[in-house]
């Protein structure tokens, strides 16, 4: 039986929330201002797009 496109949204959505623990990760050791705020920046954006992500019906 073919994936369905939720099981997708899932898969994406579990990536997207290991990507930003990773990123947290990052932000404790990062040491330039620029960098942290880049960092943060990429946070929200993946937070925003699960968002989105999780509004998905089949």
């Amino acid at each position: 039986m073919p994936e369905k496109a939720k099981q997708y949204v899932d898969q994406s959505m579990s990536s997207v929330q290991d990507t930003v623990n990773t990123l947290q990760q990052a932000l404790s050791s990062v040491e330039k201002p620029d960098n942290k705020e880049k960092i943060e920046q990429a946070i929200n954006s993946l937070n925003s797009a699960q968002q989105q992500l999780s509004r998905y019906q089949d």
